[in-house]
């Protein structure tokens, strides 16, 4: 029986671009994780809610810890803390390294996106078999570019990637890359390397614009609110903070150059 573990990074800091919910409540992204994680349906063997956490964050860790529960549908639920280093990669190679030993399968997350299908686990471990030299499974794969220094990587910060895959870049790089820079700006190369690293060792990194649609939430352009894609799906997998709450959004589609409708395997062709 094969053993996933899901690490979902939270921070209670200011951010670029967020819901007015979370100026006026830092712990709503982690209530509705708990509340989707409780609705929907999985089979997680552990949970782990990291809290990246500078000096004036205390305040909203207190409270968080009083309602985190031990167990959500029966998975054990573990909570880490540290300091504020890396964001959301540095947290990962982190609790990785802590738990490689455990697990077959690890999925990443960040706080303010929500997974809204049941089985959902099943699923990404099930895709990740259907498809050559997986090393990376997430919902957006960028192809390489000028834009991105020709690096092919995951354009979605959530993923999923066997032990197997994450131990060949952990040998590589003796952990999973980050930076401890605390920068935006540095951090989207960052995002850049982290999954191109699994090309870097003969994997692939793929998305599941054959079973699902994506809405992403855009962080820079301030006219528009939500990026849609694979829109030829009806179906979303995980869905941004302003998609979860219901709230009023401006929204724009993709549909041609490497955002077109193809399968992966079109995609290497």
């Amino acid at each position: 029986m094969v053993k996933s573990c899901y690490i979902i990074n939270f921070y209670f800091g200011d951010r670029r671009r967020t819901v007015p919910e979370f100026e006026n409540d830092r712990l709503i992204f982690l209530k509705k994780q708990i509340e989707t994680l409780s609705i929907y349906y999985h089979n997680l063997d552990k949970i782990i809610f990291n809290f990246n956490v500078e000096k004036e964050h205390y305040k909203y860790l207190n409270d968080a810890l009083k309602i985190i529960p031990k167990k959500i549908q029966n998975t054990d639920v573990e909570v880490l803390i540290r300091e504020n280093k890396g964001f959301s990669y540095g947290a990962w190679s982190d609790s990785f390294e802590k738990n490689r030993s455990e697990y077959d399968y690890f999925i990443f997350n960040e706080d303010d996106y929500f997974v809204v299908e049941n089985n959902w686990d099943e699923y990404l471990i099930r895709k990740y078999h259907t498809l050559p030299d997986t090393g990376y499974l997430c919902p957006l794969q960028r192809d390489e570019d000028k834009w991105n220094d020709y690096k092919p990587h995951a354009g979605h910060s959530f993923g999923i990637a066997s032990t197997k895959s994450l131990n060949k870049v952990w040998d590589k790089y003796g952990h999973l890359p980050h930076s401890l820079e605390n920068n935006y700006k540095s951090q989207e190369k960052i995002q850049h390397n982290f999954s191109y690293a699994f090309f870097e060792v003969g994997l692939r990194v793929y998305d599941i614009r054959e079973d699902y649609r994506v809405q992403f939430a855009m962080t820079e352009d301030k006219n528009q609110d939500i990026w849609r894609l694979f829109w030829w799906n009806e179906k979303d997998f995980i869905v941004p903070a302003l998609i979860l709450l219901n709230k009023p959004h401006t929204w724009w589609e993709s549909w041609d150059g490497p955002l077109q409708r193809r399968t992966n395997l079109e995609k290497y062709t």
